[in-house]
């Protein structure tokens, strides 16, 4: 079949790609998770605590628990001259939760200043400056192939001529597309007085849907 460019094929073959960047972004980001029951863990909620309670130290551990804030998560900032600060979203550990004084507003951001990194603290801080990096060169890298993508299709009046100059753009371009152009194809196989043909079009268009059917589950399973 006979699939004529729009622009809304333009904006489906942008999201792909987006989706193939939030995939990888959200990878590197649970690496990066802070995980309930961790030493980690334990040192950043003190870390909390001591920031909140700083005014009144000797409070913390005298005040009745009806009298604390209810708060589970609160988030974190970790700011620093040297580095972009560090924002996290911290949940407490049932059984474990974090003491916060009474009237704390669920909005405002707890500036943890440095005199309360621990070296643990220091270590996961520096992967997350590490993975800010990664993210940003992930955000280019997608960048630039959303533009080439672009900038390619701009060429053509029509998927099927698009995918058969570059085949490779397959893996970009939703499901649903695909099959309409493989449609006519298949049809034409089918039909005895068209001669039949043996073109790199056909045979890639076979290959390369097995290949991105298993690169996306492949993706999705990650």
């Amino acid at each position: 079949m006979y699939v004529r460019k729009t622009q809304t094929l333009i904006t489906d073959i942008e999201h792909e790609v987006y989706k193939m960047q939030q995939s990888a972004i959200s990878k590197l980001t649970s690496e990066n998770n802070v995980e309930i029951g961790t030493p980690l863990h334990a040192e950043i909620k003190t870390a909390i605590e001591n920031t909140l309670w700083q005014l009144a130290p000797d409070l913390k551990d005298k005040m009745p628990k009806e009298w604390l804030s209810d708060e589970t998560h609160v988030m974190v900032d970790f700011p620093s001259d040297e580095h972009r600060t560090v924002r996290y979203n911290f949940g407490s550990q049932t059984g474990d939760e974090l003491k916060i004084p009474p009237h704390f507003r669920r909005w405002d951001d707890v500036h943890i200043s440095q005199k309360y990194w621990t070296p643990l603290i220091q270590e996961w801080l520096s992967s997350q400056h590490n993975a800010e990096v990664e993210r940003q060169k992930i955000v280019d890298s997608y960048h630039t192939i959303s533009s080439q993508l672009t900038s390619f299709m701009a060429k053509h009046a029509s998927l099927n001529t698009a995918l058969k100059e570059m085949p490779e753009l397959e893996l970009y371009v939703p499901n649903s597309y695909i099959e309409k152009v493989n449609k006519k194809e298949e049809r034409v196989k089918a039909t005895p007085s068209v001669p039949t043909t043996h073109d790199d079009t056909e045979v890639d268009v076979e290959a390369l849907t097995r290949a991105a059917i298993a690169h996306r589950v492949s993706t999705a399973s990650e």
